[in-house]
């Protein structure tokens, strides 16, 4: 057990402190968002934050989960119906939801975009485009186009969208998770950044023809399901050094 005073200042340091990214990151929680009891035993995690999360979250014993989707804060100074509902369970159930969204995309060891290109054989080698989630990564000594995309459905457990129109052989690979689809204007650095591969959640109905015309392949394998590794990463880190149990809750979602 420990307090959640000692989670949080253990998460503000290893994850960064959610001030450090406010501007790039409006709206979306980074770090506590809603504050329960003292005391931390059980930490759930999970990709987003719902109703149905937090009422399995509390038959696994939670006493804080901590999400890479939280709350979404309604749109004026008046909440909805869902938002309300969502905020009451918490409340009545004395529960603390903490949310790491860039922090938790473009962290450097547990990012959600590092573990993909680690998971797909390739090195990280730095963050894509300044103020992007994403990172570059290269494989060394290349791998197969075929073998890279199978290898992208068995680690997204859904094949998604696959354009398979760049190099037969990838040296090297741009992930940016969710809604990471790039603008039409960042594919000029795509080609001349030698990028073979390029893996996010949802693509966007001009990809297909933007990655046809610069012989670069892509995939789209589902917002949440390129969303899970990096919270399961911080789940094991948060089981190997504090004394609290780590329990993932996969509500699979196929978008």
């Amino acid at each position: 057990m420990i307090s959640l005073d000692d989670l949080i200042a253990f998460l503000d340091e290893f994850m960064g402190k959610p001030e450090s990214v406010s501007h790039t990151d409006p709206g979306m929680a980074n770090g506590l968002q809603v504050r329960g009891r003292d005391e931390v035993e059980v930490v759930v995690t999970g990709v987003s934050a719902s109703r149905r999360f937090f009422e399995e979250a509390t038959t696994m014993g939670a006493d804080v989960v901590i999400v890479h989707h939280a709350l979404n804060m309604p749109a004026s100074v008046h909440f909805d119906r869902i938002f309300v509902n969502r905020l009451r369970y918490l409340l009545d159930h004395d529960l603390s939801l903490i949310g790491y969204h860039y922090l938790l995309d473009s962290h450097p060891e547990v990012g959600n975009n590092v573990q993909i290109i680690k998971s797909l054989g390739g090195v990280p080698v730095e963050p894509y485009l300044p103020d992007a989630w994403g990172w570059v990564g290269e494989i060394p000594g290349g791998i197969d186009r075929d073998e890279i995309l199978a290898r992208c459905t068995n680690l997204f457990l859904q094949q998604g969208v696959q354009y398979p129109f760049g190099p037969e052989r990838v040296h090297k690979v741009v992930a940016v998770s969710g809604g990471g689809a790039p603008k039409p204007g960042e594919m000029e650095w795509l080609i001349q950044n030698g990028v073979g591969l390029f893996v996010t959640g949802e693509p966007r109905e001009w990809c297909r023809e933007l990655f046809r015309e610069a012989n670069i392949s892509f995939v789209a394998a589902g917002h949440y399901h390129t969303e899970r590794m990096g919270i399961q990463a911080l789940g094991d880190t948060l089981q190997r050094r504090l004394d609290v149990a780590v329990k993932f809750l996969d509500l699979q979602n196929p978008v």
